[in-house]
Order: C-alpha cells, then structure tokens, then sequence
C-alpha cells in the first residue's frame, strides 16, 4: 500500500481566504456604520441648527436667517462637528406663506447653483413658514463598497417663531 503524498499548505491557504473575507466584511460594516452615524449627525444637524435660527429674535437687525442657519451649523461645539466637516454641508432656506404652497412645492425647490454652497429662495420677511435642507458630500473611507462620493440630503420645515404672526390659513 503506497501512502500518498503529504499535502502541505492547505491549512494556510484556506485561513488566508477566510481572512480576507473576513477582513472585507469588517470594513463593510465599518463603512456602514459610519454612513449610519452620518446620516443620524445630519439629522441632528438641521434640527439643531434650524430651531436656533427660528428662535433668534435678532433676525431682521443686520442678519438674515440664512446667515443665522450657517452660524449655527458652523459653531456647534457638540460631538458631530468632531466627526463631520462643516465644510462640505451645503443648505438651502426656502421661505414660504402658507400651507397651500407647502403643498405644491416641487422636489427640486430651491436649487443650489454650481460651487454655491447657500441659497436662499423667497422672501424672509412676512413668511411664517421655512424649509430648511442641509446636503452633505459624503466620502466613502473604503471605495470598494460604494461610489466614490454619496450626496446625504435632509430638510425639516419649520414655523418661523418671529414670523408667524404672517401665517395665512
């Protein structure tokens, strides 16, 4: 009886492949958290940000309610401004008068222009009702999960608390 040869290396070769597999779940799931954590710090972004502006009684005194918005996204000391870079969140501030035309606002309302990172659409003063969208520019860490750059995009609608004596019903 003639004993076969001994195989050597088997072991290492699958340990090798089961790592890399391994290895590319991990990163994906990192890569997901991360997308998760992002979209949860925009959504915290925009309320945050939008009820300081809505709030602020100094609006119309030397400041708009765009460049209050902006002010507030940009100082905030909380934990998200540690992990999201300001500079890459774009908003637009669509003022409006009443329900009726929350109702026939288009989905591309209040358009960014090319390199413009803020605009403002409508007019502010007398216009109790304000939606405010925060776009983000996402970058991936890992480019072998998704496309090389995501758009996060996140409105709220807000009553503007100095104008709503203006709201028309």
């Amino acid at each position: 009886m003639k004993r076969g040869r001994k195989q050597t290396g088997a072991v290492a070769i699958e340990f090798v492949m089961g790592f890399m597999l391994f290895w590319w779940l991990c990163m994906a799931w990192v890569e997901t958290s991360y997308m998760s954590y992002i979209s949860a710090v925009s959504d915290l972004a925009v309320s945050e940000a939008s009820r300081e502006t809505r709030l602020d009684n100094s609006i119309g005194e030397g400041e708009t309610y765009a460049q209050r918005f902006q002010q507030a996204l940009k100082s905030s000391d909380s934990l998200w401004a540690k992990f999201v870079d300001p500079a890459k969140m774009r908003f637009t501030i669509q003022y409006l008068n009443s329900p009726s035309e929350l109702e026939l606002l288009a989905d591309n309302y209040c358009a960014l222009a090319e390199g413009a990172t803020t605009n403002e659409c409508g007019e502010s003063h007398h216009s109790a009702i304000a939606v405010y969208r925060i776009n983000y520019d996402y970058e991936p860490m890992f480019n072998y999960f998704l496309n090389s750059s995501q758009l996060f995009s996140r409105e709220v609608i807000m009553i503007q608390e100095y104008e709503r004596d203006e709201f028309i019903y």
